[in-house]
């Protein structure tokens, strides 16, 4: 079919034809006795391609074997890296917690000793009722009332 269409391009006389139609045989039967090689050249050639390709191969494991060590370190690192973090802010959430807890009891404390000197205060009003009430129970004698209680 190439040939016919090359013929179809060319319109000159019949000799030239067929010269024509000969070189492009020859042409034809040179690339057909390149393709058709000595069998120990292909053989050696199938031979070179599977060394390279193993090569190749080798070149390309080796190179996921250390990639996959590269990945496993560093998540061996990354998880150590997490639980020194988290060691971290454990330690300063419980510090900060302690802190808050510190002046909650601070705090507190000062309310009760509040309180506890205002009690105190208003009871000191009382204490000679109470010491004369007290005197009283005890010797057994009730003469008087409470002055509390008016």
């Amino acid at each position: 079919m190439i040939l016919t269409n090359k013929l179809r391009r060319f319109k000159i006389a019949s000799p030239f034809k067929v010269r024509f139609i000969i070189i492009v045989m020859k042409k034809k039967v040179m690339v057909e006795e390149q393709l058709q090689e000595d069998p120990a050249v292909l053989l050696e050639r199938i031979m070179k391609a599977e060394v390279t390709s193993a090569n190749r191969i080798a070149v390309a494991r080796k190179e996921a074997d250390r990639r996959i060590a590269t990945v496993q370190e560093e998540a061996v690192n990354s998880k150590k890296e997490a639980y020194v973090s988290g060691r971290r802010t454990r330690a300063r959430l419980v510090e900060n917690g302690l802190i808050k807890a510190k002046a909650v009891a601070e705090e507190k404390l000062q309310q009760s000793e509040y309180e506890t000197s205002k009690i105190i205060e208003n009871g000191k009003q009382y204490i000679p009722d109470a010491v004369s009430i007290s005197l009283e129970f005890i010797l057994g004698s009730k003469s008087k009332e409470n002055s509390y209680d008016s």
